[in-house]
């Protein structure tokens, strides 16, 4: 309202001004009188500056030392995730909780999902042991030691060239290819997230331990549930170039593996004497394998000369050593004689190597007076046994 009447009052003065303007131009027509101007107008409704505020400029401030990543976007998890994995033979069929055959190729299938970018994904570790009747067992603790008892795979991708190795154990798993392929996470983010399957081959040796689980697999999946069984872990390791630090995520789970017991072969051993006399025939070789506790015997039949067939000598002349049984023992006529283990107790599989050879197999015969000269021959039978029926 003070501002109205206010305005009022400067256009009454303006007008004013507007006349005194007109008869001053008159004047100055008619007369050469000097005239002096003085301004009456001011703005309307001016007002005091009483603030004026400025954010144009900054303050530095430097701390030595790295500076940490940027937070990542929201929505966007810093660790990766494991979306599915499986054991599966070479054909495509899912082995878990069931058991594998050794000399076999099989192959660990995993997906895996980053969404910092795949070039943060470091190692995918997957180890696996023998538990040894107890899921309290570790890889490669201290009472499961042994080549045929634990393995360690690894994907390395620090270099920007993938690399596949077998870290443990030495010729008791054979290392195969890999293959990788990139896919697509549905529950990614456009622009951030990269996923791929990749497939790592392996063959299981002949000595790879026996396991048959405990009567009855659980097949529920990132558990161990079941004994007497091969355990393992799958662990997927972020560098952390886009997070605090570095990350693992894992899953663990089971499967077994079926028994294998062979003769691989076994040396001809011969004797050259003379009647009444004691003859010992060069040591020969054995070589076997056992993915389980075995027992391994001998027995020989009679002798038959080559060309007549009454001339014969008793397996009793027959004395036998090795493996386990130090000093040469004849055999009875009746029954075998046991390098390893006895018809009721078994020796333990071996921890290393694809197959066992014993180097110290001797024969001797006590060549009876009077004995036909010419060759005899005998079979021999060897009994390479394991409970498993």
């Amino acid at each position: 309202m003070a501002c109205e009447m206010e305005g009022k009052v400067e256009q009454t003065k303006i007008k004013k001004f507007t006349t005194f303007l007109i008869i001053l131009l008159l004047l100055l027509t008619f007369t050469n009188v000097p005239i002096a101007l003085i301004s009456l107008v001011k703005t309307a409704c001016a007002a005091d500056i009483a603030t004026y505020s400025d954010s144009n400029s900054q303050i530095r401030i430097t701390i030595p030392g790295e500076e940490p990543p940027p937070p990542p976007p929201p929505g966007l998890d810093t660790t990766p995730r494991i979306l599915w994995y499986d054991l599966q033979s070479k054909a495509g069929f899912s082995k878990l909780n069931s058991q594998i055959d050794v000399n076999q190729e099989y192959k660990f299938c995993i997906s895996i999902s980053s969404d910092q970018g795949w070039d943060d994904i470091d190692y995918i570790d997957i180890s696996a042991w023998y538990d040894n009747g107890s899921e309290s067992t570790t890889y490669n603790n201290s009472g499961n030691l042994g080549g045929n008892l634990n393995m360690l795979l690894q994907y390395e991708n620090t270099t920007g060239v993938a690399n596949y190795t077998m870290l443990w154990p030495d010729d008791e798993v054979t290392v195969g290819s890999f293959t990788e392929s990139a896919e697509t996470d549905p529950n990614g983010s456009a622009g951030f997230t990269e996923c791929r399957n990749l497939t790592f081959f392996f063959t299981p040796g002949y000595q790879f331990r026996y396991a048959p689980g405990d009567g009855g697999w659980n097949n529920t999946t990132n558990a161990y549930n079941d004994i007497w069984s091969w355990n393992f872990k799958i662990s997927v390791k972020d560098g952390g170039e886009n997070a605090s630090g570095p990350s693992t995520v894992s899953v663990i789970d089971e499967f077994g593996v079926y028994s294998y017991t062979e003769i691989v072969s076994e040396g001809l051993p011969s004797i050259q004497g003379i009647p009444g006399n004691v003859s010992e025939a060069s040591n020969v070789n054995i070589t076997t394998r056992s993915n389980v506790y075995y027992s391994l015997s001998v027995d020989v039949d009679t002798f038959l000369h080559k060309t007549h067939s009454t001339a014969n000598m008793s397996n009793q002349t027959i004395w036998v050593r090795g493996g386990n049984l130090i000093t040469f023992t004849n055999f009875t006529g009746n029954e075998p004689i046991y390098l390893y283990g006895s018809s009721t107790t078994f020796v333990d599989a071996e921890d290393n190597n694809t197959s066992k050879t014993i180097n110290n197999v001797g024969y001797k015969c006590n060549i009876p007076f009077g004995q036909l000269p010419g060759d005899y021959y005998a079979t021999t039978y060897y009994m390479f046994r394991t409970p498993i029926t």
